[in-house]
């Protein structure tokens, strides 16, 4: 488990993880100069899986990477930071049947740079409002799916997930297990496994920040599925930092909930074995 706040008059970053079994999650978050200019910088989480001797591969690097520098470094013969951040990520020798999503806000006056690859959302709001969100690539990515499906190597096998509804309502939803070539995920695009799923690349797309009070946070799967709309304006709340927001989330794994199996069958008082909880990482930043 990890906090950081750094503050200035004008802005916040934050950034907190609270790890389950699987300790694979992975926040960070920091102004690039907070002397003379605390409205740049960035926000990052990753959320990695797969086992074995290797499951700490990503949260290893990135723990070692320094973020400021890494995303600041121009571009040289056309070879920015997501092309580095792709070759380190791939090695066919140590990625097999591991990954991780991967998605970093770059902030500035002017815009926001958003680069993602994988299902860890992330929102922007602006005066209480959602006004933004990632378009995931996660298994309801159907646009990626028949992509995909132009090649022979995919297969695609039904599975469930769950999500809630509310803050007390889990709902099961149909999901799917991608498998491409002979490396498997719930997703359409991440990093690692040989980078048989990192053949359609990262996503980049830029905010124009105009006037107003804004909120940005980026959080793996394991806060975003125990979350529902009813939690907008708790999540879009300046005053609650990561650290409170990851924590609320914990609360929500570890809580009884009524399970909804959308086959018509209601559950009171089902509790999600703690085996089963998902890491939770979130990072946030806010004017």
């Amino acid at each position: 488990m990890a906090s950081f706040i750094a503050e200035s008059t004008s802005t916040t970053y934050s950034h907190h993880i609270i790890q389950n079994t699987s300790k694979q999650d992975f926040a960070t978050s920091g102004s690039h100069n907070p002397i003379e200019n605390s409205s740049v910088g960035h926000i990052i989480v990753a959320d990695s899986h797969g086992s074995g001797i290797n499951k700490d591969y990503y949260t290893k690097m990135f723990n070692n990477l320094n973020w400021t520098e890494f995303l600041r470094k121009l571009p040289i013969m056309g070879i920015g930071w997501c092309e580095k951040l792709m070759e380190k990520c791939n090695n066919k020798e140590n990625t097999r049947g591991i990954g991780t999503t991967f998605t970093c806000v770059k902030i500035t006056p002017e815009h926001f740079e958003v680069t993602w690859i994988g299902d860890s959302s992330a929102k922007i709001y602006k005066d209480g409002e959602l006004i933004w969100k990632t378009k995931d690539h996660d298994y309801d990515n159907t646009e990626d799916i028949e992509k995909y499906k132009l090649t022979d190597n995919i297969k695609i096998k039904d599975a469930w997930d769950i999500q809630a509804s509310s803050s007390t309502v889990m709902t099961s939803k149909k999901a799917k297990l991608i498998k491409i070539n002979s490396e498997g995920t719930n997703m359409t695009r991440c990093l690692g496994h040989k980078g048989h799923f990192a053949q359609l690349g990262f996503e980049t797309k830029k905010i124009t920040r105009e006037e107003g009070e804004y909120k940005v946070i980026v959080a793996s799967d394991g806060f975003w599925q125990v979350m529902s709309d009813e939690d907008t304006a708790f999540i879009c709340d300046k005053e609650n930092t990561a650290e409170i927001l990851a924590t609320k989330a914990r609360q929500r794994w570890e809580q009884p909930w009524e399970h909804d199996d959308t086959m018509g069958r209601i559950t009171k008082g089902v509790t999600i074995p703690n085996h089963n909880w998902d890491d939770v990482a979130v990072a946030t930043w806010s004017n």
